[in-house]
């Protein structure tokens, strides 16, 4: 007997969807209860859905026409068919600009309300997996223990399955999404929510009284959101952001960096063997926020510094809180080891020479935390906490010195007594001597609390918390290299052959006389990549992660970065390692070429990536490739872009091995699918065998950086899929794919490539097509990021960068990017006869399967019906046949792959995906009808107002809510 469905056609044994849609309307109602100004109660938690009040009933501070709007909007939700749809569409169009502003405000907060409910949930099955919950199946069943089980069951002994682990390390790269849509002051309440959520997961341990408080503290924060403008009145700047990646990292990352490695030491143990030594490094963290000049003006050496000492800054502090929490926890009254002993007589001899007219200067930390820590019979009787203080005050200093360059001003004098550290290292020798000592004198179990985590944490963040790359654009260093050639009398650098410019920088690199004179006054472009440099050199490396060349297309572009790093002064022992970034299809197939001159080149093969200022224990010397996955997709289309990607790390796998150097690849992932986004741990397996190897390399955008970090336990859930998944890949790589496969996926991306480009690049209008369907033009009008939507002013779809490019054909629901020519090219296939092998491929090859269900995921969340409103109200006649080639290639795409998965409707194998949209939908739609109704406002006024402008970003934040991101 078939389940009895409810009208949206979800089943109503789906639990998941249902208590979702319980939370959902739970917040909901506290939401509507705060804008009546009702009090909250613990009757709330009693009352059946069907008595609550979802409507705007007693609300006076909402327009008539929007209460009406958004009663025809709660019909729609819960039967969404055309009669309905028409019904709103009606209501909009009798909605002034003041009345739409609210209406999107209110769906917009809605759909942060189940996008909150969904993070929660994520975590919530999670947990109950771990507590036993044997039903719930999918990802959140992939923990440390089950991948064990399984590597065991595949037959790898429990030591290598540590030796791994040993080896292994993820870092996650956050980057400052161009289009991050929401501001920090809601994230920082959302932040709020999600814990106040968690603890009501556990309401029935709490008191009427905390049930009380847990209710009004959610509806405060529910009313401080709204109350709050969604809208940035100015952009953010570049630190603004670094400042947000910063934030994530204190409020969350921080405290569940400790509970992952306890996750896996306890799973380690289940197996029989020994935790993980503290110098291992599973997790580090990186960052682009303030580093990525690529097309960013307003990302300058000087705003570089001011990051790097703001990141020392709030490292040192949350250093210096952790010491003086062990201060408390490590009051043993007995003598240290010998090396304990050591320290206190150096730390003597250090205060004998700060003593003034015989006494002993003031303690130099953030006014003394507790107690005093000076009295000599605790300086002689707890000799930990001696040495404690000490390190704490050294942290104290730190922190001044650090705050200084941070904020502009001159770095105070180094007290004698208290030096600042200036590496990891040292911090780690200070807090791994008390360790030691507590294990050899009988007090190990000391060491394995509070100070481990300690230990962990400093070898994971470092003085820095994030390693800061930089990026720069290739064209710019070859700028300033052709300024100094010029100046030198050797002509013009541009114009030499590849040849000619690697011989020349090879040469360079090997002269040790100077090639700049000092004093030599260059163009302020040149000036700026060089100050860059310099910055480097007078820091030193350490803060920095890796230097990205942007838009790489040959070894010259390496090497000269090398030659700049060391004429500005960098030491060849602790250069930054410079890393290509690949990016467009021509470039993806160029680069084994371009890393063959590389290994070949006797001076580069020789002075390989400098060791990490961190002690590491699984560290090498390595070459790091960087993949662009945006860029690639918006040159070539989606198939060929993951098919070039995916050919080129076989390539550069195969070049590794053959030359014995080891490879690391950084995947450059955005946000969206269309952008190398989507589900990371099938991404992880079904990459090619050998590419993960034991490290991956990532980037994390925007909101995705909120969704998967912006908890405690959202952190947790994420460290665990990163870590097995790379683990599972390295372990048990996937096989490689037979000849026929390659040769079918071989015409797929010819075909589908040339399918994307004939619409998107040679159909004569198409550029008009797109703006006038997409809000591409107004959303530059947005405060949505530091960095301009162009790489350059002029030009069109080539000129524009792929986020926005993502970005606009999201907010109309058609996500083009990413399915346009897949259709026509699975087409040919079937037409030809090879539907028996597709359907082998989706079966057998990983790759495949994974590329075809991202394609899918995207598919279902394609509204035609929504699409055709904004070409209705948008586009002119004349561009109409466009479209009609837009809808017949979807319904293409959409009957081909059905074929190909053998489904008959999208997603149906993924009832986690279906059930997310299921959810956000019925509240999204509402926002495109708003959307389209206010792009037509806009373009018949030349200079929109600013209600206008406020309402268009309200949709924009909603529909990225809805569809789960911006670009």
């Amino acid at each position: 007997m078939t389940a009895p469905t409810n009208k949206r056609g979800t089943s109503f044994v789906d639990h998941d969807y249902f208590v979702l849609s319980a939370d959902v309307k739970f917040l909901r109602q506290l939401f509507m209860q705060a804008l009546r100004s009702e009090p909250a109660d613990e009757s709330v938690y009693r009352k059946s859905l069907k008595d609550t009040k979802e409507n705007l009933e007693g609300i006076n501070s909402i327009p008539e026409a929007v209460r009406q709007m958004f009663s025809v909007a709660l019909l729609y939700e819960s039967d969404p068919n055309d009669s309905n749809f028409r019904a709103m569409h009606q209501r909009v169009l009798l909605m002034n600009a003041s009345e739409i502003k609210v209406a999107a405000r209110l769906f917009l907060e809605m759909l942060n309300h189940a996008n909150l409910v969904e993070r929660n949930h994520r975590v919530r099955r999670w947990r109950d997996y771990k507590r036993g919950d044997k039903t719930i199946k999918s990802t959140a069943s992939q923990t440390m223990q089950d991948v064990f089980s399984d590597l065991q069951a595949g037959g790898f002994s429990p030591e290598e399955i540590r030796t791994a682990l040993l080896r292994q390390n993820t870092e996650l790269v956050f980057t400052a999404h161009p289009t991050q849509a929401a501001r920090r002051s809601v994230l920082t309440k959302q932040a709020d929510i999600s814990r106040m959520l968690e603890k009501h997961d556990c309401s029935s341990m709490l008191t009427p009284l905390e049930k009380n408080a847990l209710l009004t503290g959610l509806q405060a924060s529910l009313h401080g959101i709204w109350r709050t403008n969604p809208v940035r009145r100015y952009k953010p700047t570049p630190e603004d952001e670094a400042r947000y990646g910063l934030s994530v990292v204190e409020q969350s990352i921080w405290e569940a960096l400790p509970e992952h490695y306890h996750a896996v030491d306890y799973a380690l143990q289940q197996i029989g063997c020994e935790p993980l030594p503290i110098d291992c490094c599973l997790i580090t963290l990186g960052s682009w926020m303030g580093g990525d000049r690529d097309g960013n003006p307003y990302v300058t050496a000087v705003l570089t510094k001011r990051i790097v000492f703001l990141s020392k800054w709030r490292a040192a502090h949350l250093y210096w809180t952790e010491v003086g929490a062990l201060l408390w926890e490590l009051s043993v009254a007995t003598r240290g080891n010998a090396d304990i002993q050591g320290e206190i007589s150096r730390i003597e001899g250090l205060k004998n020479q700060s003593r003034t007219g015989g006494r002993l200067t003031k303690s130099s930390s953030l006014n003394a935390m507790n107690f005093d820590f000076y009295n000599p019979q605790l300086e002689e009787e707890e000799q930990y906490r001696l040495v404690l203080t000490h390190v704490r005050d050294r942290l104290a200093a730190t922190m001044r010195h650090a705050e200084a360059l941070a904020t502009g001003k001159t770095a105070p004098k180094i007290p004698i007594w208290t030096p600042i550290y200036k590496s990891t290292t040292q911090l780690a020798t200070d807090l791994r001597r008390i360790y030691k000592s507590l294990h050899e004198t009988g007090d190990g179990i000391l060491a394995e609390g509070k100070l481990k985590e300690l230990l962990w944490r400093v070898h994971t963040f470092g003085l820095s918390l994030t390693r800061l790359d930089i990026r720069q654009e290739s064209t710019r260093h070859l700028e300033a290299i052709d300024e100094i050639t010029s100046e030198l009398g050797l002509g013009s650098y541009k114009t030499w052959s590849e040849t000619t410019k690697v011989q020349w920088l090879t040469n360079e690199l090997h002269s040790k006389r100077p090639l700049l004179a000092k004093g030599t006054v260059w163009s302020p472009k040149v000036q700026e990549v060089l100050d860059v440099f310099s910055l480097i050199a007078e820091v030193g490396s350490e803060p920095f992660g890796a230097y990205v060349i942007s838009m790489a297309t040959d070894a010259s572009d390496v090497l000269a970065v090398r030659l700049l790093q060391a004429e500005q002064g960098v030491p060849a022992a602790n250069h930054l390692r410079v890393v290509p970034l690949f990016e467009t299809k021509g470039d993806l197939e160029k680069s084994p070429e371009v890393m063959e001159t590389l290994f070949s080149n006797s001076w580069y093969s020789a002075n390989l990536s400098s060791p990490p200022q961190v002690p590491n224990v699984g560290w090498q010397p390595h070459q790091e490739v960087m993949l662009g996955y945006s860029d690639s997709a918006k040159d070539a289309g989606r198939l060929s872009s993951v098919w070039e990607l995916y050919k080129a790390q076989e390539d550069l796998v195969r070049l590794s091995a053959e030359r014995k150097i080891p490879l690391n690849l950084f995947h450059g992932r955005g946000g969206s699918v269309g952008r190398g986004g989507g589900p990371q741990y099938l991404a992880i397996l079904s990459q090619p065998a050998g590419s993960i190897n034991g490290k991956l390399r990532v980037t994390i955008q925007g909101e995705v950086i909120d969704s998967y970090f912006g908890t405690v336990n959202a952190c947790e859930l994420t460290f665990e899929r990163y870590s097995t998944a790379i683990l599972k890949a390295t372990l048990t790589p996937p096989a490689q794919a037979g000849e026929n496969f390659r040769e079918v996926m071989q015409r797929l991306s010819e075909s589908g490539c040339t399918k994307y480009k004939n619409m998107v690049y040679e159909t004569p209008g198409f550029v008009d097509y797109f703006r006038a369907m997409t809000p591409e033009q107004e959303l530059k009008l947005l405060n949505f990021g530091s960095r301009p939507s162009k790489r350059g002013q002029a030009g069109g779809i080539e000129t524009l960068r792929a986020i926005p490019w993502m970005f606009a054909w999201t907010q109309c629901r058609l996500h083009l990017p990413v399915w346009m020519g897949v259709g026509t090219a699975l087409k040919i296939e079937i037409d030809n006869g090879n539907l028996p092998i597709l359907q082998e491929m989706y079966k057998h090859w990983p790759f495949f399967q994974s590329t075809m269900e991202l394609v899918e995921t995207v598919l279902s969340k394609v509204d035609v019906k929504l699409a055709k409103v904004n070409e209705k109200w948008l586009v002119s006649s004349e561009l109409l046949p466009i479209g009609k080639s837009v809808f017949d290639e979807f319904e293409t795409t959409v009957d081909c792959l059905t074929q190909v998965t053998g489904r008959s409707e999208l997603t149906s194998n993924n009832p986690v995906i279906k059930r997310l949209y299921d959810l956000r939908r019925p509240m999204t739609d509402p926002l495109n009808v708003l959307q389209s109704k206010l792009l037509r406002e806009m373009r018949r006024t030349p200079e929109p107002s600013q209600e206008l402008q406020e309402a268009f970003a309200a949709t924009v934040q909603g529909i990225a809510a809805g569809m789960g991101w911006t670009g």
